[in-house]
């Protein structure tokens, strides 16, 4: 199917006639065709009865990926994985839907790594269409069948015109690419027909045919070159978080984004240790954070995970870009992949809504529809924070020529493979009030959602309606065509975002806990004042602060403060040490344990952590130290008799563990008189503690 933007007004004659033969491309592909004498001889492989029919095909879509029970040879690497192009086409990689206009071949950009035999505007789709796609495979060969499938046609009865048999044979055994035309009738109302070949770094390729018809009987073979004309040295950065390398929404002041990067040796060669960097740049393209990380020795296909140690987290809302990029490999072949962008959006959170899309402030004035309506425009929206709310869908609607109504729908993420699934809302917006400008239409029951994403689609109930796009970098790859009913990603998901999202509003879940102790550590055995901390971890969805905190031992009597420190974001941790320290009052062994209470927390299941310590207050001396007391009870001083000749410290603390006293001693010679001024009626723990001795006992103090 055409945009209306991109409509060409083109006749295209058949031609029959073909040179028989081409090539080679810079890596030593070349081509024959069955008017060669030693070319290939024309031979239709019917799987009809032994293959796999696949449904799902329609207007401008992808269906995969088809696994090869054995892998395929192609270039300098092999492939197993096979994503099947309604449009003619074969793709080995994961992304991109190749729509009219058709590219050239090769073109480095949007789809790489693929196959096309006979790529024009085909249309599985509409009522009563008898295009059908086969598809077999055993050691040897696989074998894809397109069987009757017609051209699109904006005026024809369900948009289908015509009628195309060919198929595509992948020969494991020596490599070679047979595409073989039963029959083919002219013509495309697009670019078209294309055959030809694309290597995954999109700058080696070999064309066969740009715009002209095969005849009936036909056969065009491609045969990969006994030994490569070229050495390929050559890394990519092949992802960016996952593999959908697909834009991510994030609260501001929230959770560390991690960034992680996947590498891959996409040469032929192995490659000498090279260096990663990832960047976060703002709208202003001001570098927020940068990291670098070495990547070893690393041979032909393999694989590197990069975990970068510059956690994201941004502290105002705003699009952001996670850029990075490969450097330090010598002699590189290629050097388009070797960085990659993803887009990050950051959202307040203490807002009372947020309108939620991938789009920037601007359009480009123009916009998308598709020739004769009924077809719209998706995207996919995994929410900043849980759990939310969803009230309305929003969009920017360019011009409304037709003055006709559109429709506004929400789907979960729940169909095969997180696609499209479930339908949770559908609004049908009469022509006036979808006029040129920014709509939020309210749905007809709000969305509670907890985890997962949402698709939002735009649908044209006419002709002559355009949604805005935005097409200014960074992009969320996140995008999506939809034409009689069939998802299909956006085939210019690389250079443009739709002004569509979701009204969202947080949905607040406090929840912090205590989740470890910092000290002391499970199994010590205090024998004197321990300094408790313990580590508070935000689950909620809410920065927060003002926890009341507390710590017990053994069942005794809790200590209780509150932590009013900085707020921690939603995710994060923060310290926290508690102002009275554990003092040992007994030789016992019990559970030392830390709690919060936050107001209204919602999961109280999760607030207390213990671990299990022994504390010791008998003598525990070097030998021939003797130590005493008195008088007991004392009132003013307190005589400590027998502490070591060497330098010694002493701690008193009351019954409730405060340290209310402490004195550092040099060389004591005799008894040593402690002044107990300020220290009220009660009983004491005393602490005297030297390099290799250590006193506890108890004293009273009566006025």
């Amino acid at each position: 199917m055409t945009r209306t933007v991109t409509l060409l007004a083109t006749t295209i004659l058949a031609n029959t006639v073909f040179a028989a033969l081409g090539g080679p491309d810079q890596y030593g592909y070349t081509w024959k065709d069955s008017n060669e004498p030693d070319g290939p001889v024309y031979e239709w492989i019917d799987i009809t009865t032994t293959g796999t029919q696949l449904t799902g095909f329609a207007d401008d879509n992808v269906v995969g990926p088809f696994i090869l029970g054995e892998t395929f040879p192609f270039y300098w690497y092999t492939v197993k994985k096979i994503h099947i192009g309604s449009n003619g086409y074969l793709a080995f990689t994961t992304s991109g839907n190749i729509a009219a206009p058709f590219p050239g071949i090769p073109l480095a950009g949007g789809t790489d790594n693929y196959v096309a035999g006979y790529m024009t505007d085909l249309n599985f789709a509409g009522e009563g269409n008898p295009g059908q796609l086969w598809v077999y495979d055993d050691m040897e060969q696989a074998v894809i069948s397109y069987i009757n499938v017609p051209y699109w046609n904006a005026t024809a009865p369900g948009f289908w015109t015509g009628s195309n048999t060919f198929q595509f044979v992948l020969d494991k055994t020596d490599s070679t690419i047979t595409i073989n035309y039963q029959n083919t009738l002219c013509c495309s109302g697009s670019n078209g027909p294309v055959c030809g070949i694309e290597a995954l770094n999109g700058d080696f390729g070999l064309l066969q045919n740009s715009g002209t018809y095969p005849t009936s009987g036909f056969s065009v073979r491609f045969y990969a070159p006994p030994t490569p004309l070229i050495d390929i040295t050559d890394a990519a950065v092949e992802w960016i978080t996952d593999p959908s390398n697909g834009g991510r929404a994030i609260p501001v002041n929230g959770a560390p984004f991690p960034m992680h990067a996947f590498l891959r040796n996409t040469g032929n060669q192995v490659l000498d240790p090279f260096t990663v960097t990832n960047t976060i740049y703002d709208q202003a393209n001001q570098t927020i954070t940068v990291d670098a990380a070495n990547v070893g020795e690393l041979f032909p296909n393999a694989t590197e995970d990069v975990y970068f140690s510059n956690s994201f987290v941004p502290d105002a809302p705003g699009t952001y870009r996670s850029v990075t990029t490969l450097s330090g490999i010598v002699g590189e072949t290629v050097i388009s992949n070797n960085s990659l962008t993803q887009e990050i959006v950051a959202y307040d959170t203490t807002l009372l809504y947020n309108d939620v899309d991938w789009a920037g402030a601007g359009d480009d004035g123009i916009g998308i529809s598709w020739n004769g309506g009924a077809a719209g425009c998706g995207t996919y929206i995994i929410p900043p924070f849980y759990p939310i709310n969803v009230s309305h869908t929003t969009c920017r609607i360019t011009n409304n020529i037709g003055n006709v109504g559109i429709s506004m729908v929400v789907y979960d993420d729940d169909g095969p493979d997180g696609a499209p699934g479930t339908l949770l809302d559908s609004v049908s917006v009469q022509a006036m009030d979808a006029q040129a400008g920014d709509h939020a239409y309210p749905l007809t029951q709000p969305v509670v959602l907890d985890s997962g994403g949402l698709y939002v689609l735009w649908y044209m109930n006419g002709a002559n309606v355009s949604l805005a796009q935005d097409n200014v970098a960074p992009f969320s790859l996140r995008t999506y065509e939809v034409i009689q009913g069939a998802w299909a990603e956006y085939r210019d998901r690389e250079v443009a975002d739709f002004h569509l999202g979701l009204r969202m509003s947080i949905i607040p879940e406090p929840d912090a806990a205590a989740v470890s102790f910092d000290q002391p550590a499970d199994g010590q055995t205090l024998g004197s004042s321990t300094a408790v901390r313990i580590m508070i971890h935000n689950n909620g969805n809410l920065a927060v602060t003002g926890i009341p905190c507390g710590y017990s031992f053994n069942g005794g009597s809790p200590v209780l403060q509150t932590y009013n420190g900085p707020a921690i974001a939603p995710g994060a941790e923060a310290l926290f040490m508690f102002a009275q320290p554990l003092v040992p009052l007994a030789d016992v062994t019990g559970a030392l344990c830390a709690w919060t209470t936050l107001p209204g927390d919602v999961d109280g299941a999760n607030d207390t952590t213990c671990i299990m310590i022994s504390t010791a207050v008998g003598i525990n001396e070097s030998e021939g130290v003797r130590m005493r007391l008195s008088p007991v009870p004392a009132a003013t001083n307190l005589t400590i008799d027998g502490l070591p000749k060497s330098a010694v410290r002493l701690e008193v603390f009351d019954m409730t563990g405060a340290l209310r006293l402490e004195r550092s001693l040099r060389n004591v010679s005799g008894p040593f008189v402690l002044p107990l001024a300020g220290l009220a009626d009660g009983v004491y723990v005393l602490h005297a503690i030297s390099a290799n001795a250590r006193y506890n006992g108890r004293f009273e103090v009566q006025h």
